[in-house]
């Protein structure tokens, strides 16, 4: 059967189409009846042969009824490939017995590639066996047999027996995180290593995005931290049964090593990094504040190897050879034309570095399509952009399809597409207003008509995702990628490609060729970080539905239409009405609060994050979480999701109770977005009484900042008064000015953590940081005597040295909260603390357990609520989300 006849002009259109809403109804349907989709597809299929075998295409109604079938029996063929990847991400259940947090010794094989960030290297690794010792069996007179004499004196790898894992759909793989690697290793090596396996977890909160299962999805399941690698030995290779693939990464893993060593070594500071990430696919060795500023600028994606680096690196192999042929070789035109064999070239250039680069979606995506458009024209066909772009959805989504649902595959996809539909229309229209202008400025024009109707197709068809996916949208990026892009594919990647090509073949002249690299991407840098600065170059939406992406596509497509301008406009302006109606009833038939005042911890790891919110309608976050390094940022895909997810879009107050990372870091996403009342903090920070970082964004932003050591004035008893939170009542307990002076070691910052007291009629809440026990006794008559109900978030994460017996028989509270997080290295909370919470019999929730807890004040008593019952350990087969 014709699938062309069928189908029309562009067969594979449709058919990805029909893939990808097969896959996505799948998904929302929570479908898991395999054989059965896999039957119906059949069926459908056999449907549409049939028809057309009997009828032909002569007869509309069999064509368009073969064209159906065969689109459906593509649907159900989605479904059936998801239902069969949703199975493979979940492993054996005895798996879980591994995952306790005890170190025990495996063999395991590297998977392609490492990841490398400026303070750890990210690998991950597959599950191969455990190890164990052989037992030693004893001679007749008692003593060890000599040959196993031999092996309990040798090296520890010759002590060791694989004993094989419980099977499992998939490898059971591990995302191992080294702080420090002494060693070099590459994709297919087998290692014998110790690792303390511990679970996955997600983020409980209101709006969580699913880590679990994502990272389930990626063959992942368990994670690791290792200091160093001086413990891991190489297995031999005659010992180790490795697939070839992991071989053949291993290979270009290595040169991706050395040309990653010569960026280190030929370029300086932050330029180095970003010509790993701009060259070789290493983006998180970007600095955090390089990165921030690409995003202001629009230009992120620019970070990532996408389809504009392969295109380049193919479009220069194919020029090349062309040229080649027509200067050295003309003879062989007379056989074969030189666009044939230069689009060949071009073909595995582009292959050679989607693979160098570490084969992404967008590299995929951009390989397929030069690889299918090279064959085309070995066909002696014009490459058709839809069909080939068609081709690439529907491979990526055969091989996983579970793409189709990742930001990176439809940004990439929608970018293309945004070229392809909207570039020709707009070029026509545009340059048709050029013959008006003298000739000499007419190519001038021509150009920079060109760079900026790209970078708007480009740019229009992705500015929905981005705000549905980041809740963000560029001002700037329209302006920045006019100038930036073809700056980067003229000046940075065609001669940085070609530098490091020279440098590997000759080593001496590396320093030379790559010096005006170096030079470019310092100009790259001052382009990029004059964009960010512009006012308001970055612009934060918050969440936006889906509809409202699907109704900002309609509107996209119908002013590209030949349609009427009044039409165009009518419409639009029905859709908005539409849109605003829609928002305003279904503000209006929102419940109303049932209990007005509520304190929220949200599960933000091993840190503390906690939402005060008084009625009426005011909103305060005490502390924002975060991570030591700083590599995951909590507060733009954690705590912001929540918010808004609670109806919270504006917080009347932040404070920080102290300078901690696993405080203040979630608290600069926030800061730089949200609509901010006033900013509190006591103005200690490491350096002394210089305030924290956090300080100068809120100045920068004009919000109103305290430092309650320097700018509040105490009471008689020490105690500062915050003002008000709606109904609520705002004091700070501690740490007074008195005993900064002469109490305090100066150097733990966490006995002077700001204590917040929240208090509404007989409730209050005490927020008290991380202060200990001893630090406890100096505030805690400071309360409020006429409050009677309390609740108390645990200081200290419930460490041992704090919630002390005294603190508890003074406020006696209703219930404690602790912020934890799951299986954290420091063992909080300690048992001690627990068992003193339980000997009081007080109700305690953990956020490592329980995930987010809110406590909700009913008048006469605290109600409690957690975001879950029991937490898991292991992705199931269930309906998503």
């Amino acid at each position: 059967m014709s699938s062309g006849r069928v189908l029309g002009a562009r067969p594979m259109l449709p058919l990805a189409a029909a893939l990808a809403v097969g896959i996505a109804l799948a998904r929302l349907w929570g479908l898991q009846a395999s054989t059965a989709l896999f039957l119906a597809a059949a069926c459908f299929w056999a449907f549409a042969f049939f028809t057309h075998l009997f009828f032909g295409p002569a007869t509309p109604r069999a064509r368009h009824g073969s064209a159906a079938a065969l689109c459906l029996g593509v649907a159900c063929f989605g479904a059936f490939l998801w239902v069969q990847a949703e199975k493979k991400a979940v492993p054996s259940s005895s798996f879980e017995a591994l995952l306790d947090g005890t170190e025990r010794r495996y063999r395991v094989v590297l998977r392609p590639f490492a990841d490398f960030y400026p303070e750890k290297t990210v690998v991950t690794a597959v599950l191969l066996a455990r190890c164990e010792k052989p037992s030693i069996s004893l001679s007749d007179n008692g003593r060890p047999k000599a040959d196993l004499m031999q092996h309990a004196a040798g090296p520890p790898k010759a002590c060791l027996r694989p004993i094989p894992l419980p099977t499992a759909p998939v490898p059971f793989g591990v995302r191992l995180s080294v702080r420090t690697l002494l060693r070099s290793w590459k994709p297919g090596d087998v290692v014998d290593m110790p690792l303390r396996l511990q679970p996955l977890t997600n983020f409980e909160n209101p709006g969580r995005y699913d880590y679990v299962a994502e990272q389930a999805r990626r063959g992942i399941f368990a994670h690791a931290f290792t200091k160093s690698d001086i413990f891991w030995m190489r297995v031999p290779e005659n010992q180790a049964d490795v697939p070839w693939h992991f071989t053949f990464f291993g290979h270009i893993d290595t040169l991706r090593e050395r040309l990653r060593h010569l960026l280190a070594q030929h370029l300086t500071g932050t330029r180095a990094a970003l010509a790993q990430a701009l060259f070789l696919g290493y983006r998180h060795m970007v600095p955090r504040e390089v990165q921030e500023a690409f995003q202001k600028a629009g230009t992120a994606h620019l970070l990532a190897i996408s389809g504009l680096h392969v295109g380049l690196a193919a479009w220069a192999a194919f020029r090349l050879v062309q040229l080649g042929l027509r200067f050295f070789w003309p003879q062989v035109l007379l056989k074969i034309p030189d666009v044939h064999l230069a689009g060949w070239a071009g073909g595995i250039a582009a292959a050679l570095y989607a693979v160098l680069a570490g084969f992404a979606v967008p590299t995929q995506r951009a390989f397929i399509m030069l690889t299918a458009a090279a064959a085309a024209l070995g066909l002696y066909r014009k490459p058709d952009s839809w069909s080939l772009l068609s081709t690439a959805a529907l491979l990526i989504l055969v091989e996983d399809p579970n793409n189709v649902f990742r930001p990176s595959f439809q940004l990439s996809f929608a970018a293309v597409a945004g070229l392809v539909f909207f570039y020709p229309l707009w070029r026509e229209r545009a340059f048709k207003l050029v013959v008006h202008f003298p000739e000499k400025l007419k190519p001038v024009l021509r150009l920079f008509l060109d760079a900026f109707l790209v970078s708007a197709a480009a740019g229009v068809a992705v500015a929905p995702l981005t705000v549905y996916h980041f809740h963000t949208v560029s001002v700037a990026g329209l302006a920045a990628n006019t100038v930036i892009v073809p700056f980067l594919a003229l000046a940075v990647v065609p001669p940085g490609l070609a530098a490091l090509g020279l440098s590997m073949l000759v080593p001496s002249v590396a320093a030379a060729v790559l010096a005006p690299v170096d030079w470019a991407l310092a100009v790259l840098l001052w382009l990029v970080k004059s964009f960010a600065d512009l006012p308001h170059a970055l612009a934060h939406v918050g969440p936006v539905p889906l509809w409202g992406i699907l109704g900002c596509y309609a509107a996209l497509l119908l002013w590209t239409s030949s349609a009427d301008c009044k039409k165009k406009l009518f419409i639009t302006a029905a859709l908005a009405v539409m849109g605003a109606l829609f928002v305003a009833f279904r503000h209006l038939g929102a419940d109303p609060e049932k209990y007005p005042f509520r304190v929220t911890v949200l599960d933000v790891g091993q840190g503390s994050a906690t939402l005060v919110q008084c009625p009426p309608d005011a909103a305060m976050l005490v502390d924002g979480g975060g991570f030591e390094d700083d590599a995951f940022d909590v507060g733009r895909f954690v705590i912001a999701p929540a918010l808004w997810a609670m109806g919270v879009h504006r917080l009347d107050a932040v404070v920080l109770s102290h300078d901690h990372p696993d405080h203040c870091n979630g608290l600069r996403y926030l800061l730089n977005t949200f609509p901010i009342g006033r900013y509190v903090e006591t103005g200690l920070s490491s350096r002394g009484l210089t305030g924290s970082p956090l300080k100068a964004i809120a100045q920068r932003r004009r919000i109103p900042t305290l430092c309650t050591l320097r700018q509040a004035q105490e009471s008689f008893d020490g105690t500062i008064d915050l003002g008000s939170l709606g109904e609520c009542r705002l004091r700070a307990l501690h740490p007074t000015k008195a005993f900064v002076e002469g109490g305090w070691d100066s150097r733990n910052l966490n006995d002077a953590s700001l204590v917040v007291e929240v208090t509404y009629g007989k409730a209050g809440a005490l927020l008290p940081g991380d202060v200990g026990e001893k630090t406890e006794r100096l505030w805690q008559n400071r309360r409020d005597a006429a409050t009677r109900h309390w609740l108390l978030v645990a200081p200290h994460h419930g460490s041992a040295t704090s919630t002390g017996w005294d603190l508890l028989q003074a406020l006696r509270p209703q219930a404690v909260l602790i912020s934890c997080g799951y299986g954290n290295r420091f063992g909080f909370p300690s048992p001690i603390v627990l068992d003193r919470l339980q000997k009081e019999g007080l109700p305690v929730f953990r956020t490592d357990l329980h995930g987010a807890i809110s406590a909700s004040w009913g008048e006469s008593r605290w109600i409690l609520t957690s975001a879950m019952v029991q937490r898991k350990r292991l992705h199931s087969f269930s309906k998503s989300p």
